[in-house]
């Protein structure tokens, strides 16, 4: 999975990613771990792999990072941010 590319613009400013759809003019401003996640999916990755990472670079256990994870890319699927 991945952020669709062709209409979306998305920044990271001062540990905040501002997400701007341009076909809907919707904004969504992330913080925190949530960021990280739209900085990854700029690349194609598996929900493994986000899971994984965010495992590796912040301090929380692998069921909490997971549920954490699908939350938030459900969210994003949900805007239909998601290619």
């Amino acid at each position: 999975m991945r952020l669709r590319t062709a209409d979306i613009s998305a920044r990271t400013i001062g540990g905040e990613t501002i997400v701007l759809d341009l076909p809907s003019s919707q904004y969504f401003a992330i913080t925190g771990v949530g960021s990280r996640v739209v900085q990854l999916l700029a690349e194609e990755h598996t929900l493994d792999d986000l899971v994984a990472t965010i495992v590796d670079e912040y301090a929380v256990d692998a069921p909490t990072a997971r549920a954490d994870v699908e939350a938030f890319v459900e969210r994003l699927r949900q805007a239909q941010l998601l290619a």
